[in-house]
């Protein structure tokens, strides 16, 4: 199927991790039901993936977010988001993500301070939740959506 839909939604997130520093329980949870839904009524994850690939990609991802949550290193929407970009595809295209996101991050965190003065004012003000002085902790979902347009075009799923 088509990655569009998963990746808007990630977006979605993204955004509103950006904006608000959280992602409310009704596009994060939101995601997840749709997820759910639509592998129980198609009989495959949105990237066409078999129902029992998909729930052990979310499995997966409860193993790798869920210690991080509990040790708070983690936000309870970025397991969430892990949870649906799970149940949307599977294990390969999920750790791909997830490595593109922590690449990602760590780009982010090495280069932030020399890049921060060069970007644009209405730049800076969109992304000031990632600007050097938060540097302590980011919020994870636009790396995440990084990760995942990582996973698409890395050819990890196919635009049907």
């Amino acid at each position: 199927m088509s990655a569009i839909p998963l990746l808007v939604w990630i977006a979605l997130c993204a955004s509103q991790d950006l904006r608000q520093r959280r992602i409310s329980n009704w596009l994060s949870l939101g995601g997840v039901a749709i997820a759910l839904l639509y592998l129980a009524l198609r009989g495959e994850s949105l990237l066409g993936a078999p129902p029992a690939a998909a729930l052990g990609a979310a499995a997966l991802a409860l193993v790798l977010t869920l210690p991080g949550w509990w040790l708070g290193k983690l936000g309870a929407a970025d397991v969430k988001l892990l949870l649906g970009i799970a149940l949307c595809s599977q294990g390969d295209f999920l750790l791909h993500s997830l490595l593109g996101a922590c690449l990602a991050y760590l780009a982010w965190a090495l280069l932030s301070r020399p890049l921060w003065p060069k970007l644009a004012e209405p730049t800076r003000r969109f992304l000031a939740q990632l600007s050097p002085e938060r540097a302590r902790r980011y919020p994870f979902a636009p790396f995440l959506l990084i990760g995942c347009l990582t996973a698409v075009f890395a050819g990890q799923t196919a635009w049907r």
